[in-house]
């Protein structure tokens, strides 16, 4: 796709991009993942974007490889840019890519960083982390980091 980052609104974005990008574009938070999440993993975001404050809006998800191809770090920016959250996830190493490519700056896997002004919580695998109790917890340590 060829988009102006700074022509696009939130709604425009899920014209553009609505079969990879689903949610509301009032999201106050934007999860990216490289492929689609599977329940268990999207339901722990939903309640933890609950859990910590970002509003009613269902959650933005962003998946980087679909059925109608794959989202370059361009339309990541892009994306991103057009839903303004205030705060980002990238569930694993490929969204973890896109984020880095997309703003041209180095995140760290398995922390909290900074995109631009907002808190972005990095996983290396976000899935992985939903199979044990204490895995679940440690998703959560990070998640807090978003507040």
């Amino acid at each position: 796709m060829n988009s102006n980052m700074f022509e696009v609104t939130g709604e425009s974005v899920l014209t553009l991009y609505g079969s990879h990008v689903t949610g509301a574009p009032t999201s106050t938070l934007l999860v990216i993942s490289g492929t689609a999440l599977n329940e268990t993993a999207r339901e722990a975001l939903e309640k933890s974007a609950a859990s910590l404050g970002f509003g009613t809006a269902p959650l933005a998800l962003a998946t980087m490889e679909t059925a109608e191809g794959k989202l370059g770090a361009e339309d990541v920016r892009t994306i991103v840019e057009g839903l303004d959250p205030v705060a980002l996830v990238a569930t694993d190493t490929s969204a973890t890519k896109a984020l880095s490519a997309a703003y041209r700056t180095p995140v760290t896997l398995d922390e909290a960083n900074r995109l631009l002004g907002r808190t972005a919580v990095v996983f290396q695998d976000f899935e992985s982390l939903m199979k044990t109790p204490a895995d679940k917890q440690r998703a959560w340590a990070l998640l807090k980091k978003l507040r």
